[in-house]
């Protein structure tokens, strides 16, 4: 990666980060008995990931969707004092989890977090990194969006490293690409744009890899809980899930970046604002199929994918940024895009994401965060259509195994 781009990085975590110091401090830093200010056990949101996986090992995942009883094991297990939360992913996400509920809590959540982090630094370079490249590595280690994922105990990083992993290897190893999509299916609404990638490539060992794993998924959720959890996940947790989208009531939506979210903070109406968000994700699907046909280089295509991936579905929040900014520094190192002044400036602002854009949204109500991402797509999507004309994408793909 040239310096310029790794300085504009380094520069943005440096300005990142002491926002997202003075929003720990405000919202996170918990107390003696590790509880944060807002009610939360320490570690927030993966005391969903491990209650999970502790109710997988006890055979009793039907509490997973059982809002009631569920917040009840909480306050059994952590604090009478801990809020409400729900339990939102698919069941076939509970064997993985199994892993961590097998052991102790904060052991758990230090693994989850180490994990994480190592593999947003390893998927994002693709390996070790250079000696010449210090401020890299240092921006990644000091990148707002890992402190963003491990404040949370969210699975962001982790999702990274299997979206961005697998576009990395699908030109050689199509079949570990389908693997690490099949298992990305327990947050499926971040990829939507996969599908279009794998046609497209005529990567048919990738698509059988990918349909064989979320199906052996699937199957060793029925296998070992029974066909009860789907269909309470299906009746109850989805449900519950699309009102978080259309009463946009709590925390959380200071923590949403997609456009649907800028549209609702401006004051349109629900309705209106997912029409809106509904024909920019045709748009941003469009686009990207141009730019999948177009002759630029595989880690530009692969980052395109990313950010067009979080910005096509109303619900997703800052956490899952950690799979476009992956995707960008595998482009930055390795597709070498000429560092102008305003890609230096979009990728510092990129960078800082997401606790300084976050803070703005709070105190004046103005949605930068989804407005900079917009502006990091079209930065991108437009850098891969000026370089020539469309061509078969399966010939584009085959031109990165040389």
């Amino acid at each position: 990666m040239g310096g310029k781009f790794s300085k504009a990085l380094l520069l943005g975590a440096l300005v990142g980060l002491p926002s997202g110091v003075a929003i720990t401090a405000m919202y996170f830093w918990p107390d003696a008995n590790l509880m944060e200010p807002q009610g939360f056990y320490f570690g927030r949101d993966f005391l969903n990931y491990w209650t999970g996986g502790r109710l997988a090992l006890f055979g009793e995942v039907e509490a997973a969707y059982d809002v009631s009883r569920y917040n009840a094991l909480l306050r059994a297990w952590f604090s009478p004092e801990q809020s409400g939360m729900a339990f939102s992913y698919p069941p076939h996400a509970l064997p993985l989890l199994a892993l961590f509920g097998a052991l102790p809590y904060l052991a758990a959540y230090v693994v989850w977090c180490l994990l994480g982090a190592i593999g947003f630094v390893g998927v994002a370079l693709g390996g070790r990194p250079a000696r010449d490249e210090k401020a890299l590595l240092a921006a990644l280690l000091l990148a707002p969006i890992v402190w963003v994922n491990v404040i949370f105990g969210q699975l962001g990083l982790l999702l990274a490293v299997l979206f961005v992993g697998a576009l990395r290897v699908l030109p050689s190893r199509p079949v570990l690409a389908g693997i690490l999509m099949g298992v990305l299916t327990i947050k499926p609404q971040l990829g939507l744009l996969l599908p279009l990638v794998l046609l497209l490539a005529g990567a048919w060992r990738a698509i059988a890899a990918a349909v064989a794993t979320a199906l052996a998924l699937i199957a060793l959720s029925l296998a070992l809980f029974g066909l009860e959890p789907w269909q309470l996940y299906l009746s109850q947790t989805m449900p519950l899930q699309w009102t978080f989208v259309t009463h946009m009531d709590g925390f959380f939506t200071n923590q949403m970046i997609t456009p649907y979210t800028a549209l609702w903070s401006l004051g349109v109406p629900v309705k209106a604002a997912l029409a809106l968000q509904a024909a920019l994700a045709a748009v941003i699907a469009a686009a990207t199929f141009m730019t999948l046909r177009s002759p630029a280089s595989w880690p530009l295509k692969s980052t395109i994918v990313a950010f067009g991936s979080v910005l096509m579905v109303p619900y997703v929040l800052a956490y899952d940024l950690a799979i476009p900014l992956a995707a960008l520094v595998w482009y930055l190192r390795d597709g070498r895009p000429r560092p102008e002044p305003i890609s230096l400036v979009i990728v510092g602002a990129l960078w800082a994401l997401p606790f300084a854009l976050t803070i703005m949204l709070q105190v004046n109500g103005i949605p930068l965060l989804p407005l900079v991402l917009l502006t990091g797509y079209a930065w991108l999507a437009s850098e891969a259509l000026r370089r020539g004309l469309p061509r078969n994408a399966q010939s584009a793909l085959s031109a990165t195994r040389a």
